[in-house]
């Protein structure tokens, strides 16, 4: 087993690995997967065979730098549409602020937009970091 392992490691040394994107890419293949199993159709078996490709050719791709560039553009509209669904109406109908997650204690802070780079603090941990709104 231990053969087998060091094995691996050696493959993927350098390699970008699975990330977020490369997390939910699996899901939709696998939940594509079970539907083609159901519904015979040859554009979704192409469309699965595709998306498996590039599943794979992220994971083992030499590119880190574009590769995670790919996950954080992926993860900052995920973060928006999570955040729609998770307490972030009254955010989405608030045309006066801008909301901001503290990069210490993950607290929301609220602040007023337009007002170009300013020193947020928080108020729970008192962390002060900086954002344009």
């Amino acid at each position: 087993m231990n053969r087998f392992r060091d094995w691996v490691s050696r493959v993927m040394y350098g390699r970008y690995g699975v990330d977020q994107l490369g997390r939910v890419l699996l899901y939709v293949e696998i939940a594509l997967l079970f539907v083609s199993a159901f519904v015979p159709n040859i554009f979704l078996n192409i469309v699965t065979a595709v998306l498996l490709v590039w599943i794979f050719f992220r994971m083992m791709s030499r590119n880190i730098s574009r590769r995670a560039e790919e996950n954080r553009r992926f993860l900052s509209g995920w973060n928006r549409v999570k955040s729609f669904f998770t307490g972030g109406m009254r955010a989405a109908k608030d045309r006066d602020h801008a909301y901001f997650r503290c990069p210490n204690c993950g607290q929301r802070v609220r602040v007023p937009k337009g007002k170009g780079h300013i020193q947020i603090t928080c108020p729970r941990c008192h962390t002060q970091f900086i954002k344009n709104t």
